[in-house]
């Protein structure tokens, strides 16, 4: 049960989506996604609202905090509320036509749901990223991934690498074609939750999703992504989102 919801409800990028270049200063941002989707696990049974606050500085150093609701489950008709809470902090460079990106991302779980167990799901990872034109890259490695160590039945802390491909493709000014795939890997066989029902104990999967983004506005856009997963027993889902920014 302890190793289902630490997997399960591993947390993002949904929140990984810092923009620590994209603005100077401070910003903030909220928004709402129709349900929450983390490396093409569901984090939430219906909507999630969200929101963050990012600092970049003209040096390319960046930090920000984000947040959102949660709901995990442990089979029908049991469902746990919460909230996830991200920190993270890097470093980006652009280097002729490439953009580079260092940094860190630690995943906390404040109410850490004790009555499923002693298991501790907060969560550092560490990553490194490069971008070029349309396309971008990045790597993500955590010593011990969402709680899955001792306290979950193994001789030591489980650790995960997520590798990730994405592209954003103009097909106008306001629109954009959004394309990724991503690659996790475990140290050993974990519980992998495609919904808060559907498990299956594996050691890798892939993730890929195909969508648009839409500006609407400076300050207001909204995402459209099939999200689908190499899980036996999953079905491809839908996301709708809408994030307003605004400067602090």
């Amino acid at each position: 049960m302890k190793l289902k919801r630490s997997v399960a409800v591993a947390a993002l990028m949904g929140a990984a989506a810092f923009s620590g270049s994209a603005f100077a200063g401070v910003t903030g941002n909220v928004g709402a996604v129709s349900t929450y989707m983390f490396r093409g696990l569901q984090q939430t049974s219906g909507a999630a609202i969200q929101g963050g606050v990012d600092y970049s500085h003209d040096s390319g150093l960046y930090a920000g905090f984000w947040a959102s609701n949660i709901g995990w489950g442990y089979g029908p008709g049991d469902t746990a509320g919460g909230t996830e809470t991200d920190f993270y902090a890097g470093f980006t460079k652009a280097l002729g036509d490439f953009t580079f990106d260092i940094g860190g991302i630690g995943y906390i779980y404040p109410e850490q749901f004790e009555d499923h167990g002693p298991s501790n799901v907060n969560t550092f990872e560490g990553y490194f990223g490069v971008s070029y034109s349309v396309l971008s890259f990045k790597y993500y490695y955590s010593p011990k991934y969402f709680g899955n160590g001792k306290s979950t039945g193994y001789s030591d802390a489980v650790d995960e690498s997520y590798y990730s491909l994405s592209a954003a493709i103009p097909l106008s000014d306001s629109l954009k074609l959004t394309a990724s795939a991503g690659y996790t890997k475990t140290g050993e066989d974990v519980a992998l939750c495609y919904s808060l029902s559907n498990c299956e104990t594996k050691d890798s999967y892939v993730d890929y999703s195909v969508g648009l983004a839409k500006t609407i506005d400076e300050s207001l856009s909204a995402t459209f992504q099939v999200i689908d997963t190499t899980l036996k027993s999953d079905d491809p889902m839908v996301m709708i989102g809408i994030k307003k920014t605004f400067s602090l």
